[in-house]
């Protein structure tokens, strides 16, 4: 399924850079034949004069089409070329994703004032009225502006970028736009969550540095603890080789709980954050093996959670 819509995609950027590519050709050659194509329809061609003047716009229109490829075209390299100067890391990516989007509003704005112009709107005039509306609207977009404002900070002072995983007013996901007015999570579930970037009051990054994956087993009491403690470190290596995604060794914590029948032990390991969940349960999954293949009874914890400390971690 996921190789068909890739194929999917594939396609229909072909067909679309071949449209593109054949409207930049009739751009070309339009310009080129610009004083024949006006001589040639700047006569009455036919009888009829609702006829002949529509016929007289024909020029007007088709300056108009290549002023609208134009946009694309450069819209198509100023993208390009951010790519090439920010590169393909995670932070280039925002810088060029946020850069791109106002230089797109900028260039759209650009060519609607020139296709006005070329039909004959005064647009010295409509820029100075655009001036008073735009003071105007400002006074109630205060938002809008704020978003923008906040949007620049984001990218510019690194807080997070493109890729990072971040818990955002309680919402877990990874940071898959930034806009100029939004930011976008996906949690796990592929659910995107949409945010003003004015509405971003706090953020805790969990990319910066590795992640702890938390592991809680629970046995019986009534088994020795130190032999159960020398099965499972002699275990841990092997545990790790399992676990590729693990990155350093597991490490056993103590001894967290006793009851009048059992006895929960506490292991950490450290991962990167995309894969904590994946660690901790095959962490668990060795765990109960190796408690399994010597005959020493488990039991179920109340709840499995996963606790994402960082490097504070490092000095329990």
């Amino acid at each position: 399924m996921e190789g068909r819509k890739t194929q999917h995609n594939t396609v229909k950027n072909v067909i679309q850079y071949v449209f593109l590519l054949v409207f930049v050709g009739l751009t070309i050659v339009a310009y080129i034949f610009r004083n024949e194509i006006n001589n040639f329809f700047s006569a009455d061609l036919t009888n009829v004069d609702l006829i002949n003047q529509f016929l007289h716009l024909v020029p007007t229109f088709i300056i108009s089409i290549q002023i609208i490829v134009l946009a694309i075209v450069l819209n198509m390299l100023i993208r390009l070329l951010a790519k090439l100067t920010f590169g393909l890391t995670d932070k280039g990516k925002t810088i060029s994703n946020i850069l791109t989007s106002l230089i797109k509003w900028i260039i759209i704005i650009g060519a609607i004032l020139w296709i006005l112009s070329v039909w004959g709107v005064n647009t010295t005039a409509l820029l100075a009225g655009a001036g008073i509306l735009a003071l105007i609207i400002g006074l109630g977009a205060q938002s809008l502006i704020a978003d923008i404002l906040a949007g620049i900070f984001i990218v510019f002072e690194g807080e997070y970028v493109v890729g990072d995983i971040v818990v955002i007013d309680g919402w877990r996901g990874k940071i898959v736009n930034i806009g100029i007015r939004t930011t976008q999570l996906e949690d796990n579930g592929g659910d995107i969550k949409i945010i003003n970037n004015s509405e971003i009051k706090s953020v805790i990054n969990q990319t910066k540095h590795k992640s702890v994956a938390v592991c809680n087993i629970t046995f019986a009491s009534n088994e020795k603890l130190e032999n159960v403690e020398n099965i499972i470190k002699s275990a841990l290596p092997e545990m790790k080789a399992k676990i590729p995604t693990i990155t350093d060794d597991i490490i056993y914590k103590g001894v967290t709980k006793i009851t009048e029948g059992s006895i929960e032990l506490l292991f950490h390991a450290k991962c990167f954050e995309e894969d904590i969940y994946q660690v901790q349960r095959d962490l668990y999954r060795e765990l109960k093996l190796v408690l399994d293949n010597n005959n020493i009874p488990s039991f179920a914890t109340p709840s499995i959670n996963v606790e994402e400390h960082k490097n504070k971690v490092l000095g329990e």
